[in-house]
C-alpha cells in the first residue's frame, strides 16, 4: 500500500540513486512493562522523532449496532482531554513545537507525533497516558465532534474520498469496512454520545491493544516514559470484514461532487508476492505525473485519476478513482491499460520498472513520520515482517522476485471484472437559488 505508481526510468540511473540510498534501520521489539508491545527503527543522526500508536478496532463499535465515526471521535477526544500536567497531549504536541496526526480507518487507527527528538520521551509519556487510561470529558468530545463536522465536509466535496467509500460498501457487506470511518453529516456526529465514546476508548485503545511504533532518533529511553497501562494482555485480532457474495458491477450514487470510481477485490497481506505485484502494478500505471496512465492524461488538466492497491489482512482492495471533466475518455485509458497488464512486459521495460518501483518505495520511506506510518499499518494489519521499511527486507525480496509472467497472472487473476460506481451530483430543485 506504501509504494505508488512509477513510469519506466533508466535502469542504471535508478539503480544508482537506489545505491546511495540509506540502509534500513536495525529495528527493536518487545513488550512494555504496563502491557502492549512496541517496535522501535533508530536514526540517531536525525533531529526528529516521530512517537505513534496503532489499534486494531472497528471504526463503528463494538456494539449491534453501527455508529460511523465512533472511533474518529474517541482517538481525536482522546488527545484533546486534559492529562495530570493540565495541557492535553494535542496541547503538549504543538507546545514542543511538534504535529499531531490521527488516522482513522475501518479496522485500524494510528496516531502519530512528530517531535524534536529531545522530546520524544515526554511525548511518549503523554500520548500513552492519553490513550491507556483515557479520561474524556464534555469538552473533548465537543472538540472531537468538531473535528469530525470539518472532516465530513471535506470528505463530501472529495471525489477521490467519497469514492473510496462507496467501492468499499459494495466490495464488503459486512461492517466495518462498508461503514465510512467519517461520520457522514451533523447529525450523526452529534448523535455520538459521551458515554459511548468513553466505553469504545477504555475497550479500544488498552495497553494491551496498543504497538508502540517509534522511528527517528529515539533511543531505549523513551521507553521509560511509558508508566500508565493496564497490564498484559494479547492484542486483539485483526479485525476483518465480510465480502459481499455478489456485488453488482456498477452502481450508482448521488453527492455534492461527480466521479467514477472501479474496485477489484485483490489478495490478502499473507499473499505478499502477490500483494506486492498489485502494488507494483499501481506504482506503475497510477503514480502523480510518471505512471503510464497519469502520463496519457497529463494533457488533460480537467480531469483526475487516483489508483492505488490497499493491502489488508484478508482481501485486500485495489481502486481506481477517476474525476473531473472526461471521466469516460480517462476510463477507456485504464481498461485499456489494464488490459494490457494481463499481458507480460517486456523484460527490458518490466526491469526498468522494478528498479524504479523500488527507487520509490525508498522514497516514500526516508521521514521519521513515513517510517512510522509504514511500521504501524503492516503490523495492525497482522504482518509487521513484510512492511516495506522493516528490517527483514521481506517487501524488497519480494519485490525483487516479480517477473513479468508472475505479474500478468496476478492481473489476470484479480483484475478482469470491476465493481464500478458512478458518482452524480443531486440538481437543485427548479427555481431554487442555492
Amino acid at each position: 500500500m506504501i509504494a505508488r505508481a512509477l513510469a519506466a526510468a533508466a535502469t542504471l540511473a535508478v539503480a544508482a540513486v537506489l545505491a546511495c540510498a540509506p540502509a534500513v534501520a536495525a529495528q527493536e521489539s518487545g513488550a512494555l512493562p504496563q502491557g502492549g508491545s512496541y517496535v522501535s527503527a533508530p536514526d540517531p543522526t536525525l533531529g526528529t522523532a516521530s512517537v505513534g500508536l496503532w489499534y486494531r478496532a472497528p471504526s463503528d463499535g463494538y456494539g449491534s449496532v453501527s455508529q460511523p465515526g465512533l472511533m474518529r471521535i474517541a482517538a481525536t477526544a482522546a488527545s484533546s482531554s486534559k492529562l495530570v500536567s493540565g495541557r492535553s497531549l494535542s496541547e503538549t504536541v504543538r507546545d514542543l513545537g511538534g504535529r499531531l496526526y490521527i488516522e482513522v480507518f475501518p479496522d485500524i487507527v494510528g496516531v502519530h507525533a512528530v517531535v524534536p527528538a529531545a522530546s520524544a520521551r515526554r511525548v511518549a509519556a503523554a500520548m500513552t497516558a492519553a490513550y491507556f487510561a483515557p479520561s474524556i470529558d464534555a469538552d473533548a468530545l465537543k472538540n472531537a465532534q468538531r473535528d469530525a463536522a470539518v472532516l465530513s465536509v471535506e470528505q463530501r466535496y472529495s471525489p477521490d474520498e467519497t469514492l473510496h467509500d462507496l467501492l468499499f460498501a459494495q466490495i464488503f457487506s459486512g461492517r466495518p469496512a462498508s461503514v465510512s470511518p467519517v461520520p457522514a453529516g451533523v447529525p450523526a456526529i452529534t448523535a455520538i454520545q459521551l458515554d459511548a465514546v468513553t466505553a469504545f476508548a477504555k475497550r479500544a485503545f488498552r495497553s494491551s491493544n496498543a504497538l508502540l511504533v517509534l522511528t527517528g532518533n529515539v533511543d531505549s529511553s523513551v521507553l521509560s516514559g511509558v508508566t500508565d497501562g493496564t497490564g498484559p494482555g494479547a492484542m486483539d485480532q485483526p479485525v476483518n470484514s465480510t465480502l459481499a457474495g455478489s456485488p453488482a458491477p456498477l452502481t450508482t450514487a448521488t453527492g455534492a461532487v461527480t466521479g467514477l470510481g472501479l474496485a477489484w477485490t485483490g489478495p490478502p497481506i499473507s499473499d505478499e508476492r502477490s500483494a506486492t505485484a498489485l502494488d507494483f502494478i499501481s506504482d506503475y500505471l497510477f503514480r502523480d505525473d510518471t505512471g503510464i496512465v497519469s502520463r496519457a492524461l497529463e494533457s488533460d488538466d480537467a480531469t483526475f485519476v487516483d489508483g492505488q492497491f490497499v493491502t489488508l489482512h484478508d482481501a485486500g482492495v485495489m481502486f481506481v478513482t477517476i474525476s473531473g471533466k472526461n471521466t469516460d475518455a480517462a476510463r477507456k485509458i485504464v481498461d485499456a491499460e489494464l488490459t494490457k497488464m494481463q499481458t507480460p512486459l517486456d523484460a527490458e521495460r518490466f526491469n526498468a520498472a522494478r528498479e524504479a518501483f523500488l527507487y520509490h518505495l525508498a522514497g516514500q520511506t526516508e521521514t521519521p513520520l513515513e517510517q512510522g506510518e509504514n511500521l504501524g499499518w503492516y503490523s495492525a494489519e497482522g504482518n509487521a515482517a513484510y512492511a516495506p521499511f522493516s528490517s527483514s527486507g521481506a517487501y524488497v525480496q519480494a519485490a525483487r522476485s516479480l517477473d513479468p509472467e508472475f505479474v500478468a497472472s496476478v492481473a489476470r487473476r484479480y483484475l478482469s471484472r470491476p465493481i464500478v460506481v458512478q458518482l452524480g451530483t443531486v440538481k437543485p430543485p427548479k427555481g431554487s437559488t442555492s
